[in-house]
């Protein structure tokens, strides 16, 4: 298995609360935010873990030797991207383009792939893993709102999705931004033809490009894509949620994560 996480956003929300700190070297009990979020995951030897951040918040700098400590059972491997790409789908296309030639053969040419963003935590069981036998699952748990990714079950097969939507309340089941595909070569190719605009799903949502649209385009091609359920989420996308999450103050979290400068 190949797990990408994403950690390549600005961070704007927090910025703009004062918070000098890159979003994924945020310390909360001892670790970083992009540490918490690894921790979520089972990772097994011979799994390979990709992580895309933006160059200047000098991420594995400050990470690697720990990570690295902290998973020797996974080969670790880092993307610093230059810029600000519009969404989640266009940073796993940058990152993925990138860093596949450089990737240590694998038991299989054409993993299985997940994709995770930094903003959320859960509790892993082996049903997240990525399905092999159908294109692909979106990882879901109950929530309120409309700013999410929702997944509508079959009613006669809940575990399987018959219709995604972006910022579309289609039922009460939410992304956690967990994406999951059984074929790592065929999620690419099918983002890069959805970032091109000759997808079945190509539209934008506020200007960014997510996952969510392209798993919906598979199930209208009669693809199968799954909706695994996932308990004890963390959610830290926000300043209220981390806080909410850890039961800190603002303040406190402020105090405890200095300017470096």
């Amino acid at each position: 298995m190949l797990l990408l996480i994403t950690a390549a956003g600005a961070g704007s929300r927090f910025q703009r609360e004062g918070m000098a700190i890159p979003k994924p070297l945020i310390q909360v009990q001892g670790r970083s935010l992009l540490e918490h979020t690894l921790a979520s995951f089972g990772l097994e030897p011979g799994d390979q873990l990709l992580i895309a951040v933006q160059r200047a918040h000098r991420i594995p700098a400050h990470l690697n030797e720990r990570l690295c400590a902290a998973l020797p059972q996974v080969a670790l491997h880092w993307v610093e991207l230059d810029g600000l790409l519009p969404g989640q789908l266009a940073t796993a296309v940058q990152a993925l383009e990138q860093a596949l030639p450089k990737l240590a053969p694998a038991e299989t040419p054409d993993p299985a792939l997940l994709i995770h963003n930094c903003d959320t935590g859960f509790a892993w069981h082996e049903s997240l893993r990525p399905p092999t036998d159908t294109y692909g699952a979106m990882a879901v748990f109950p929530a309120e709102g409309e700013h999410w990714s929702f997944g509508q079950p079959d009613p006669s097969n809940p575990g399987r999705a018959i219709a995604i939507a972006e910022k579309r309340r289609i039922s009460d089941l939410a992304s956690i931004g967990l994406y999951g595909f059984g074929s790592t070569a065929r999620f690419l190719a099918d983002a890069k033809r959805q970032l091109a605009g000759t997808g079945a799903s190509n539209a934008t949502v506020n200007g960014e490009h997510y996952v969510a649209p392209l798993l919906n385009s598979a199930i209208s091609a009669g693809e199968t894509v799954l909706l695994p359920r996932v308990e004890g989420v963390q959610l830290y996308g926000t300043p209220a949620e981390l806080c909410s999450t850890f039961g800190l103050t603002w303040a406190e979290l402020l105090t405890s994560n200095p300017s470096e400068s």
